[in-house]
């Protein structure tokens, strides 16, 4: 096992029956759902009120908080892997949401570790938010993920398509122009 299936495992043993199950999201999820993408960090969500939890059981793996915001909060280890510095993000979300994801979403074990993993349009308007409000840099990695799971997944992009509405609530015109020019 590498250094980010040990965390992952034991990150779970340390949290399994104090919290709600999380949510992967990022790479990790884009894979899960079938699409292959190198990922350097694991990105899940979680809900707000769980966070100190989630943060004395980083806290105990040797992870300390680096960035703290209203919308996520980013872990760090103290030692480098192979691979660099080895990070997680943990993006907060209301319990509200949480259970519109859970319920459409699936379970999934990732390391020995349980997680929702999103329905892949749940996955999608995550991706579209990033590109509509994010910088350059990972507007390609956001805008092929989504590319790819419209192919895997052989979603309707056409007019009037539920793709379309997602795309007005979260994207904006210009992506949805790029999309169907792909």
């Amino acid at each position: 096992m590498n250094e980010i299936e040990n965390l992952i495992g034991e990150l779970g043993k340390k949290l399994s029956t104090q919290i709600s199950v999380p949510i992967v999201v990022g790479g990790w999820a884009v894979n899960l759902l079938g699409c292959p993408r190198q990922t350097i960090d694991f990105d899940f969500m979680i809900v707000e009120d769980e966070f100190d939890m989630f943060s004395q059981a980083f806290k105990a793996l040797g992870f300390q908080e680096t960035i703290r915001t209203t919308m996520y909060a980013r872990f760090e280890s103290n030692n480098k892997s192979e691979s660099g510095k080895l990070y997680f993000d943990c993006l907060f979300i209301d319990r509200n949401t949480y259970g519109k994801i859970a319920q459409a979403g699936k379970t999934v074990n990732v390391f020995g570790t349980n997680f929702i993993l999103p329905d892949p349009m749940h996955i999608i308007a995550m991706k579209l938010h990033a590109l509509k409000h994010s910088s350059n840099a990972s507007r390609n990695k956001d805008f092929d993920d989504i590319v790819s799971l419209i192919a895997l997944q052989k979603i309707d992009t056409s007019k009037n398509s539920d793709f379309e509405v997602l795309c007005g609530k979260f994207g904006n015109e210009e992506i949805l122009r790029r999309i169907r020019n792909e």
